[in-house]
């Protein structure tokens, strides 16, 4: 299993409201159609992402690569495009795979 994750860095309060209303109309309905990806997290980040910055996250599970790279094939790349014809330069994105290693962690 794979960890999918979009990282969003919103410009100002005034970008917030609509950012959040295409994020909950528009996108993550998108995101998740074609059920490649799943168990969404949206989550707020907590750090200080720059001036005037508010950082959020969508954090997704995806089975393999393969699985991804269909994902952004079908929908992926359209639904990026879309979302930087909504905000333009207002909200800064970018996307992140990671794989979830916490087995190797465990106590012995």
């Amino acid at each position: 299993m794979l960890i999918y994750n979009t990282t969003f860095h919103v410009e100002g309060e005034e970008q917030l409201s609509p950012f959040l209303t295409y994020m909950r109309d528009v996108y993550l309905p998108a995101v998740l159609r074609n059920g490649h990806l799943r168990n969404p997290r949206f989550v707020r980040l907590l750090t200080d992402v720059g001036d005037n910055l508010i950082g959020y996250a969508l954090m997704c599970e995806v089975d393999d690569v393969q699985a991804l790279k269909k994902w952004k094939l079908e929908t992926g790349h359209t639904l990026e495009s879309s979302f930087h014809q909504q905000f333009g330069e207002k909200i800064l994105m970018f996307s992140t795979s990671m794989k979830d290693v916490t087995e190797k962690i465990t106590p012995l």
